[in-house]
C-alpha cells in the first residue's frame, strides 16, 4: 500500500526533505523522501511488499514469513510510516508500535493511524514494555553495514519482548530470530 498522497506534505528540514514529483501519463505525484546523506524512500508499495513478504518474486523474503503468523509488531525505523500504516490497515495487526530516533522524522509523520505509537528512542538501546509477535528491523539502506556485534545487540535487547514463536526480523539480510 502507499501513504495516501494528498496526506504527505513537501518538507525542507534539517535532517531530510520530502519532495513531490509529478508521474505523467497518467498525471499524478509520487512523495520522496530524501535523508541529508542522499538516501531515498518512495511513497510506492512494493517497498511494503517486498518487507512484509508479499512480493511473489521475493524468495528469500517470502521464506522469512512462511508459516509464520503476527497480530502485534515493532517496527525499528519509522521512514514514511509505509511498514508500519501497512501493517495496521492492510494487515490488521492490533499493536503496531515504531522506534525512531528522529525528533524531526517522528513530528512530521503525523499522517498514520492514530492507533500506531511511535516513539523517540534510540533503537539500539531501546526496552519495549511489552512483548510482540514480530520485531521488524528496518535501520539500513545496505548490508555490509550490518555487522554480527550489531546483530548480537539486537538479538539480547529484544529477543526477550517476543510473545511465544515470535520473531526478530532482518529484511535486508534475510535474517531471523527466533524466539
Amino acid at each position: 500500500m502507499r501513504i495516501q498522497e494528498s496526506k504527505i506534505q513537501e518538507y525542507d528540514g534539517t535532517s531530510f526533505k520530502v519532495v513531490k514529483q509529478v508521474l505523467l501519463p497518467p498525471r499524478f505525484s509520487r512523495s520522496i523522501l530524501v535523508f541529508s546523506d542522499g538516501a531515498e524512500i518512495e511513497n510506492e508499495e512494493y517497498y511494503a511488499n517486498i518487507m512484509l513478504g508479499d512480493c511473489s518474486e521475493c524468495n528469500k523474503m517470502n521464506e522469512l514469513y512462511k508459516d509464520f503468523t503476527y497480530d502485534k509488531v515493532l517496527v525499528l525505523g519509522l521512514g514514511l510510516g509505509l511498514l508500519a500504516e501497512t501493517l495496521k490497515v492492510e494487515k490488521e495487526c492490533s499493536v503496531v508500535d515504531v522506534v525512531d530516533n528522529n525528533q524531526e522524522l517522528v513530528d512530521y509523520v503525523n499522517y498514520l493511524d492514530d492507533s500506531i505509537t511511535i516513539e523517540k528512542a534510540d533503537a539500539f538501546t531501546y526496552t519495549p514494555s511489552k512483548k510482540y509477535d514480530l520485531i521488524l528491523v528496518d535501520l539500513w539502506w545496505k548490508p555490509e553495514d550490518i555487522t554480527q556485534e550489531i546483530i548480537d545487540n539486537i538479538t539480547n535487547n529484544y529477543k526477550s519482548h517476543l510473545e511465544n514463536n515470535g520473531k526478530i526480523l532482518i529484511p535486508i539480510i534475510y535474517k531471523s530470530i527466533e524466539q
